[in-house]
């Protein structure tokens, strides 16, 4: 039975994974990278990249056979403390160095056109007597396909 080759998605998702691990700082701090978000979380902080349920992907045609394709995803850190304050403040700083690590690399080694980071968005919650905290970075790949 023949497989599917990997979409261009999965592959975008699993390279800016590589880019963020390869980063000395990230590796450091982050206990936990994966491609999708776990169902339990085990290690604190976390870091996960989604395909954007909400924003998913654009096609724009620029000829017949040819697309330009703007890959909408979240790369999403989160961790948990006693204290709310120190929650919020380490995931915005990972956030921040998550930001830095895509604008150095923005074509990902050359698998896309660019990368935009778009937002930072916050989340917030609670485990047992923890807080949980979350920044997700949205960011916009861009990618030339042809069909």
């Amino acid at each position: 039975m023949a497989s599917l080759a990997k979409s261009t998605v999965e592959m975008v998702m699993e390279k800016l994974l590589e880019v963020l691990k390869s980063d000395e700082l990230l590796a450091q701090e982050i206990k936990e990278f994966r491609l999708s978000e776990p169902i339990q979380v085990v290690e604190f902080p976390l870091l996960y990249i989604e395909f954007s349920p909400s924003l998913g992907e654009d096609f724009s045609i620029r000829s017949s056979s040819l697309y330009e394709r703007r890959i909408r995803l979240g790369i999403c850190v989160v961790d948990r403390h006693v204290e709310p304050e120190r929650a919020d403040a380490h995931v915005f700083r990972l956030a921040e160095r998550i930001c830095r690590r895509v604008a150095e690399d923005p074509t990902l080694g050359g698998l896309v056109e660019d990368t935009v980071i778009e937002r930072i968005i916050p989340g917030y919650g609670v485990l047992g007597d923890h807080a949980i905290s979350q920044a997700r970075v949205q960011v916009s790949c861009r990618v030339m396909w042809r069909a």
